[in-house]
């Protein structure tokens, strides 16, 4: 974790988690105590920092900022630290006022961000240009969040306990380990820049790349495995590949010299079973990377029966013996 943050190459790193409740907020608060030279900020892609839980009620940590961090906020966030901040700047994003703060005093408080992703990263290129050397984003493994972006230099994923029994979570670890071991596809700067910008399939046939007209797989099936039966080379998928698509398309892309190229390996949400299936029978590629480089365990479960952190740890650790796993009081 050490060398992770200290990195000056890793500029924008996001939190992610793998449920609800898997204890980014903490995770972040451990972040900020013990690199505490660094120039940072923080923001978060929805609203982080609560005071209590909204389901359960139950109190939760807000972020806790030293005196010269950089925060986004909103206007009653604001309001509440008076002299406490300092504002940096303010933009308008979709009709919400948003503030670049920056803490003069130790202070606890909410985090939060643009919607909308473009607006995210330029929430980030600002914070750059007012100085973090380090941007700190609250995220979410979703294929439209700006954590699975390609100006994302590095993932922290927060694994806890909330998420269901030790069974459930060690698969859960292991569908995101192969997802972020698929490789990168090779491909022309030229082709790589098409693909990327791409909003519909495309086929490869021989050496050229043809556009298909079709958004997404989900309801054209039928056309797709007209595709396929055609033996092309390769075929590029912007968005999600599902269970239900996998039982459908399986077959007809079980091919060695076929290739599936995925904008973003979370576009893959298959289970566990399905997933090794088709890792197994074709070969899989994405254009942006799954860009997972830490993992931080939180054995605490909100709105579960207590576990033995002990046994927590050991458990995953136990399972996963080539990755290292930080606790988040350990860190």
């Amino acid at each position: 974790m050490k060398k992770l943050i200290s990195t000056g190459a890793i500029k924008n790193i996001a939190l992610v988690g793998i449920s609800k409740n898997a204890g980014k907020t903490s995770l972040l608060n451990s972040i900020l105590k013990d690199f505490p030279r660094l120039s940072r900020a923080v923001m978060s892609t929805g609203i982080d920092g609560e005071s209590e839980d909204r389901v359960f009620k139950t109190p939760k940590p807000q972020v806790h900022l030293y005196r010269g961090d950089m925060f986004c906020c909103d206007a009653d966030t604001l309001s509440l630290h008076g002299s406490s901040v300092s504002v940096l700047h303010s933009s308008r994003y979709s009709g919400r006022k948003l503030y670049l703060a920056k803490a003069e005093a130790d202070l606890d408080t909410q985090i939060t961000g643009p919607s909308a992703l473009r607006y995210q990263r330029e929430m980030i290129d600002v914070m750059h240009r007012l100085g973090a050397k380090k941007v700190f984003v609250d995220g979410s493994l979703d294929r439209k969040s700006i954590a699975l972006d390609d100006s994302i230099d590095a993932l922290i994923l927060a694994i806890g306990a909330s998420f269901g029994s030790p069974e459930q979570i060690i698969g859960e670890i292991l569908r995101l380990i192969i997802l972020r071991d698929i490789p990168v596809v090779k491909l022309s700067g030229y082709r790589y820049k098409r693909l990327k910008q791409s909003r519909t399939i495309l086929v490869q046939a021989g050496e050229r790349w043809q556009d298909t007209g079709i958004a997404s797989l989900i309801n054209n099936e039928k056309k797709v495995l007209e595709l396929l039966d055609k033996n092309p080379r390769a075929l590029f998928v912007p968005t999600s590949f599902t269970d239900f698509l996998y039982e459908k398309l399986s077959r007809a892309m079980a091919r060695p010299d076929f290739q599936l190229i995925l904008r973003h390996p979370e576009c893959m949400k298959l289970n566990i079973g399905n997933l090794k299936k088709l890792q197994k029978h074709t070969k899989l590629n994405c254009l942006i990377p799954f860009k997972l480089a830490a993992f931080a365990l939180n054995s605490t479960a909100t709105g579960r029966d207590p576990i033995s952190a002990d046994r927590f740890r050991e458990d995953i650790r136990t399972a996963f013996p080539q990755e290292t796993f930080y606790d988040i009081m350990e860190i």
